[in-house]
């Protein structure tokens, strides 16, 4: 969470609060900024809780606040910046469709769906977790998607040649796991992964590892397609046409992203107009440079990150008149 103090009183200083379960990166950042010569108080760094979340939000030197996480977090950050009427941006959680037609360069789909589901072990918000295959290339798509899956390298993310670390911590690790377990309750097939991982190194057998899992034989009403898992965890389902996936995809509370694979150019803009999200690729995912505004519809956020537009959402505009002659007056 981030918050603005007001310019009139403290400059354009900020306040950056992490999250209480990564809190190192956001001090080796203030670091970074003070041996680049940013001015002290400029940027500061507050650790904490809920409680410190809450005195930021309340406090009246406070004039903007900004937020990513989850919906229900939002939520409440919302409110308690309403009482004293602060603009806030939200950039929630997501429960992006991926849509993939037959049409599709089938090595650059997978490519793709590996990439919208387990970068960062699926810790992104913008993940498209439901993915949504035409019915006639599921199997061939499948295939080659579980073969894939299976040979992702998990272990040190400090070496080369691995592709997947530890989820945060082991609250975490376990609720992605239930979400798995429940999955299969509901009559969804685990195709591949979906356990935990100890890895050879001695040094990390003590952390939080799982093998990215592949849901088959998913449909809209089960909760590993309804619910943000936040963990690498895909979500495969079927469709046969163009209204009825894009109907399908759209049937979510939140609005992050999505993504359209297909050769059809005409298609993939006829779809991503009608998609309500924030964030919309065709032909590749997860591509988000900084120049590129970012934000979600729905309860997905408000307000943007990045680009130019993102200046915005951080200023006030103020108008200004002057008088150089005569008051032109009624009275």
């Amino acid at each position: 969470m981030t918050s603005c103090f007001s310019p009139s009183k403290k400059g354009n200083s900020m306040v950056f609060k992490p999250s209480p379960v990564t809190p190192v990166t956001a001090v080796l950042l203030a670091e970074i900024y003070a041996k680049a010569g940013a001015p002290e108080g400029l940027f500061n760094v507050v650790q904490g809780g809920h409680e410190t979340g809450s005195l930021l939000c309340h406090h009246p030197d406070v004039a903007k606040v900004s937020f990513t996480g989850s919906v229900p977090t939002g939520q409440k950050i919302m409110e308690m910046a309403s009482k004293g009427i602060k603009a806030v941006t939200l950039e929630l959680g997501g429960k992006s469709p991926l849509i993939i037609f037959k049409d599709s360069d089938l090595e650059n789909a997978v490519r793709g769906a590996l990439m919208a589901n387990f970068l960062s072990q699926g810790q992104v918000c913008s993940n498209g977790t439901r993915v949504y295959v035409e019915k006639d290339i599921l199997p061939e798509f499948v295939e080659e998607v579980v073969k894939r899956t299976h040979a992702i390298t998990i272990g040190d993310p400090l070496l080369e040649s691995t592709r997947m670390g530890a989820l945060v911590n082991r609250p975490h690790l376990d609720k992605v796991l239930s979400f798995v377990e429940q999955a299969k309750k509901e009559g969804a097939t685990v195709l591949c992964g979906g356990e935990p991982f100890v890895p050879s190194d001695p040094k990390l057998r003590g952390g939080y590892y799982m093998t990215p899992c592949v849901l088959g034989d998913c449909t809209d009403e089960m909760t590993c397609v309804k619910q943000e898992i936040f963990g690498p965890v895909m979500s495969v389902l079927s469709f046969k046409t163009e209204q009825e996936v894009l109907q399908r995809a759209n049937n979510t509370t939140m609005g992050l992203a999505a993504g359209v694979f297909t050769r059809d150019m005409t298609r993939a803009h006829r779809l991503v107009e009608q998609l309500e999200a924030g964030s919309c690729f065709i032909n590749n995912y997860n591509i988000t440079p900084v120049e590129v505004p970012f934000g979600g519809f729905k309860m997905s956020g408000i307000g943007r990150e990045n680009g130019q537009v993102t200046i915005e959402f951080y200023s006030q505009l103020k108008t200004v008149f002057v008088e150089m002659g005569d008051v032109d007056s009624l009275f």
